[in-house]
């Protein structure tokens, strides 16, 4: 049994958690624009991108909440990339 968690800003899908028997993954719906300097974001899709987390310590890599952080100014930006001064605070 896995369940999927969607979150959203403005209706548009940011990212997804799903949750599986032995790992959860975070779905990033933009995450081709996401800049990944700590190469933890899978995939190849047109536009989204994935991490699989293996133990609950994986949830509080620095790294990821950066991720998630700048995934949600990306969407609060809307249809554009967000700028260095929207993912700034």
């Amino acid at each position: 049994m896995w369940k999927l968690l969607l979150y959203a800003v403005d209706g548009t899908t940011v990212l997804g958690i799903g949750t599986f028997p032995r790992h959860s993954t975070v779905y990033f719906y933009r995450g081709r624009e996401l800049d990944d300097g700590s190469g933890l974001l899978q995939g190849s899709g047109k536009e989204s991108r994935f991490i699989t987390l293996h133990s609950p310590a994986d949830a509080g890599l620095p790294a990821l909440k950066r991720l998630v952080r700048e995934a949600f100014k990306l969407g609060r930006a809307g249809g554009r990339r967000a700028s260095s001064r929207d993912l700034q605070g």
